[in-house]
């Protein structure tokens, strides 16, 4: 039986399909396009896209997670999915921005108005020209909201009272409740522009918030460490990129995160009670990393092929060469897929600056040439940067 797939192609008004047709499965599958390594947390996503798309509550979600392990690409791509599968056009009003954006740090008051002018712009964008009230409230109502760094508004920073954190999450926890909102604009009424107040209900919008929430890794790590702490960390055997084996002990925050945890963090209970779901994103592991390199979107090699096809030359990498790249970015947990482009730009600078002096540049009999990022390439990267 063949396996369904997202349609992203422009169908005819006959065939758009109705938004429960467009199921979690689908949904995950268009979205791990581009975010490779998270399976666990778009499977969350994916449910709650569902019910945001279908008018059910949506399910607003918290993602925790490294630096580098995917919270800011994934909300890239939720924005991609809406865009490119035709159905979502009334759901394209996709706002990113930053938490710090949505507090004024002078008089320490919470700023809507910030977040409803950018979900404005984005509505206005789908609706087009001359839009109605109706058309814009709409518009709104139906928008999804990427909130990032969210951590850096926790009520308690280097232990002291934060008073933007409680001024962002109390904010904030009015909106996702469902507040009705009175936000002032211009649209078009009977043929001519006029200033009007849109009656906006937030609770039909959806939530995903984001951060590193960085020093909640050691305070959990401690909890779990302390003799008494009813918990013990795991060990695992790694197999090394050239076949060696080693143990490491392994921690995964996933495992023994506990809700006052965050709240000890400095989260407001009454405003993580309006998530559905906390997911902590997975640490990358040497395999995930290779992919990401291989075939991300955005990866550094997947970018310097094109760059390579100017010249006509094809450029490709052993198998080995990629695992050891992967492997030297993944010993630093914190900076994840990020840690991948320092070092493969280190390795592919000198093919780019002058590819035709290079003895792996091999001339193919059909025109053009290859260009082989070896093992031994690699090596001498590494352990110069060791």
């Amino acid at each position: 039986m063949p396996t369904e797939t997202l349609d992203i192609a422009d169908p005819t008004p006959s065939e758009m399909r109705d938004f429960k047709d467009i199921t979690p499965p689908l949904i995950f599958d268009e979205l791990n396009r581009g975010v490779l390594g998270q399976d666990r947390a778009l499977r969350f996503v994916s449910v709650a896209v569902y019910k945001h798309t279908t008018g059910k509550v949506s399910g607003n979600l918290l993602m925790i997670g490294n630096s580098g392990t995917g919270k800011t690409t994934i909300m890239n791509n939720l924005q991609r999915l809406y865009n490119e599968v035709p159905e979502y056009r009334p759901f394209r009003a996709v706002t990113i921005i930053n938490a710090n954006l949505l507090v004024d740090a002078d008089r320490l008051e919470f700023r809507p108005d910030r977040l409803m002018s950018a979900v404005e712009q984005r509505a206005r964008a789908i609706v087009g020209a001359r839009p109605t009230p109706e058309e814009l409230t709409t518009a709104i109502q139906r928008a999804t909201i990427c909130i990032d760094e969210i951590d850096k508004m926790s009520t308690i920073l280097a232990g002291k009272p934060n008073a933007l954190g409680v001024v962002l999450q109390q904010g904030l926890l009015t909106l996702m409740e469902g507040e009705r909102i009175t936000y002032p604009t211009h649209a078009w009424v009977d043929g001519v522009e006029k200033e009007v107040k849109l009656d906006i209900d937030t609770g039909r919008m959806m939530f995903i918030c984001g951060g590193a929430f960085e020093s909640l890794y050691e305070q959990v790590l401690d909890r779990v460490s302390r003799p008494g702490g009813g918990s013990k960390l795991k060990t695992q055997t790694i197999r090394t990129a050239e076949g060696q084996m080693r143990i490491e002990t392994r921690f995964l925050l996933s495992e023994q995160l506990k809700p006052e945890d965050l709240f000890k963090f400095g989260m407001v209970p009454q405003f993580m009670a309006r998530f559905e779901k906390v997911v902590v994103l997975a640490d990358l592991s040497q395999a995930v990393l290779q992919e990401i390199l291989l075939k991300s979107f955005d990866s550094p090699y997947v970018r310097a092929r094109a760059f390579f096809k100017i010249m006509d030359i094809h450029l490709d990498i052993e198998a080995l060469a990629s695992a050891l790249i992967s492997e030297k970015a993944g010993q630093d947990r914190r900076t994840g897929a990020r840690a991948l482009r320092p070092i493969f730009t280190e390795i592919i600078n000198p093919l780019e600056f002058d590819p035709w002096n290079k003895e792996d540049l091999v001339a193919r009999e059909e025109g053009g040439w290859n260009l082989l990022i070896t093992s031994d390439m690699v090596r001498k990267v590494i352990s110069g940067n060791s």
